[in-house]
């Protein structure tokens, strides 16, 4: 299960996500993600993951493009930034041409 609250802080946009990012949970927290308006100010749009229990592989997928598109994740549990931590190392090593060591 999965829920996702929409808020503003200032001219930033977040969601903020609670619940497993897993399966079809997946695909809701992505269309939320793509209908959220834009700031306007063009900034980045802040995803706060503290909530999150769990990320399958797709989750981690959804939340890879999410930080190339710009948004700026937020985690709060040791689990959850491990993740992005691992997420982020993937892409450094994608963008400086390194194999991925997974």
């Amino acid at each position: 299960m999965i829920r996702i609250s929409q808020t503003h802080e200032g001219s930033r946009q977040r969601l903020l996500v609670e619940g497993t990012l897993s399966g079809e949970w997946v695909e809701v927290l992505e269309g939320c993600w793509l209908e959220a308006p834009q700031a306007p100010n063009g900034g980045p749009m802040s995803v706060d993951l503290s909530g999150v229990s769990y990320v399958d592989d797709k989750g981690r997928e959804l939340l890879a493009r999410m930080i190339q598109d710009g948004a700026e994740l937020r985690a709060t549990g040791v689990m959850t930034r491990a993740v992005i931590e691992e997420i982020m190392g993937k892409i450094v090593m994608a963008r400086n041409g390194l194999p991925d060591a997974a």
